[in-house]
């Protein structure tokens, strides 16, 4: 059962896409499911890399290097690609990032 908090939050996720162009809800919803993919692997990237220094064995982030965007070809530093990083992006940049424009 839905708190009216949760149904007041859930409506206001709806009205940000709307409000920014996204209408049809799998379209939403892939959204969303790209957002918790990617917060999600920030997490586990972030933990392994803190269990690696801890226990002294190399970790290699997926973080590290340069990211080749297959639409500009233009090189981009994996670093920003992290949830913790994006999450902080005026919408513009942001939504160039969460639409593949880079």
């Amino acid at each position: 059962m839905l708190t009216p908090k949760m149904k007041s939050l859930i409506n206001q996720l709806w009205n940000s896409f709307w409000s920014g162009g996204i209408a049809n809800p799998l379209t939403a919803i892939e959204q969303i499911s790209y957002l918790l993919f990617m917060r999600r692997l920030d997490e586990i990237d972030s933990k392994l890399k803190k269990d690696a220094q801890w226990t002294g064995e190399k970790y290699t982030s997926v973080f590290t290097g340069k990211f080749i965007s297959p639409l500009s070809k233009e090189k981009i530093d994996k670093g920003t690609l992290r949830w913790s990083h994006f999450k902080q992006l005026e919408g513009g940049l942001s939504n160039k990032i969460i639409h593949g424009v880079f």
